[in-house]
């Protein structure tokens, strides 16, 4: 049984249950896309098949994105990883991290790389440490949830500012929104919005035609849509087609599984061995390489699984001898988003797979779904 007669087994049971309205699912192999596949509904409350060119929320798989536009940015010499985030944004200087019930100076200056490796001790994600959650709760620091409003980049990262640290820069890996962060200080450094900066240095270079912060007016009969009735659904979803206020860099993408499948064949080994996106340039083979090592499994909400690290965006095997043990079968690379979409690129045999859905509360468990089919289908591990 090949990999996507797997893949469309697996998914269509859960359509078939009712547990996911519907699912585009596509497979690479040495990059080629070489099947596209659709099942279930567009919309759970209508009638229309889900097309295999949908559109769907992906959340925190437009942190790959944005991870990739920073490093171009950084082969450009506009910004570098060891920048201070308080050089670009000033009112980051008297940040304080919670300590004991204390608050202090952090042990060092946050750094742009804390940032893209999730090292920030930033929260605002899924779960928060509990140290600094009253303050989130207080502040009322809110994630991105695809819905209208005047509330703009700028006042949330602003609005994170005030708000301590969860832990000492670089010493946890702590999942929140610290590509927000990012995302302001790359319009900083470029002097354009966020969108067009991820347009020109990645969307374009790959020929990406239906990724972006918007959707296209004409596109929109193609929007995927969730069942309302699950607790996790974010109520008042709005599908935004022109500039939304928040351009938000780790939560407020859309994309196609089309699209997603041209950025894994995009994804091919150099000459010597590691991962490139030669249409991105060189540097990006960093978005490939585990950067947190032993920071493997801290933190409150340890997304990459056991046997993985996390590089910049994505999870990977991790370079930990005893935390990538606990997982030898962990060779993979790739990410997931909070409406269970998710992307994976087995490493040794160069086959990948992409899953877009719109269903809220079990993210991980589609992602963990996926990625045991990718590894067990591959040909050679």
């Amino acid at each position: 049984m090949d990999m996507m007669t797997q893949l469309l087994s697996a998914i269509s049971a859960e359509v078939e249950a009712r547990r996911l309205p519907g699912a585009v699912i596509a497979v690479t192999a040495d990059g080629s896309l070489i099947d596209l596949q659709a099942v279930g509904k567009l919309d759970p409350y209508g009638a229309r098949p889900m097309p295999d060119d949908a559109i769907f929320r992906i959340y925190s798989m437009t942190k790959v994105f944005v991870a990739l536009a920073a490093l171009r940015m950084m082969a450009e010499d506009k910004l570098r990883l060891d920048d201070p985030v308080a050089e670009w944004l000033p009112y980051f200087a008297g940040l304080r991290v919670e300590s004991d019930g204390a608050l202090r100076p952090p042990k060092r200056p946050l750094l742009i790389e804390d940032l893209l490796r999730q090292t920030a001790g930033i929260g605002g994600g899924y779960h928060t440490s509990p140290n600094i959650k009253p303050y989130y709760e207080k502040a009322g620091i809110r994630k991105y949830e695809h819905r209208a409003g005047t509330y703009t980049l700028d006042d949330a990262v602003r609005n994170l500012a005030k708000q301590p640290l969860a832990a000492d820069p670089g010493t946890v890996w702590e999942y929140g929104m610290a590509l927000d962060v990012l995302g302001r200080i790359l319009e900083l450094a470029d002097g354009r919005p966020l969108d067009e900066i991820v347009d020109q240095r990645v969307c374009r270079p790959l020929g990406l035609r239906d990724t972006g912060f918007s959707v296209r007016p004409a596109d929109l009969h193609r929007v995927a849509q969730p069942s309302m009735d699950p607790p996790a659904t974010p109520k008042d979803l709005v599908t935004h087609q022109e500039r939304p206020a928040w351009l938000s860099a780790g939560s407020g993408g859309y994309s196609t599984a089309a699209d997603f499948a041209t950025l894994l064949c995009a994804i091919t080994p150099d000459r010597d061995g590691q991962l490139s996106i030669p249409a991105l340039g060189s540097n990006s083979r960093a978005l490939f390489i585990d950067q947190i090592g032993p920071l493997a499994g801290s933190g409150p909400d340890y997304l990459p699984g056991k046997g993985y690290g996390f590089s910049y965006g994505l999870h990977v095997p991790s370079t930990d001898p005893a935390w990538s043990a606990l997982d030898p079968h962990a060779r993979t690379v790739g990410w997931l988003g909070r409406g269970a979409t998710c992307f994976l690129y087995h490493i040794p045999s160069g086959i990948g797979a992409v899953m877009m859905t719109q269903c809220y509360g079990r993210a991980v468990h589609y992602r963990d779904l996926v990625r045991s089919i990718v590894e067990q289908a591959a040909p050679w591990t």
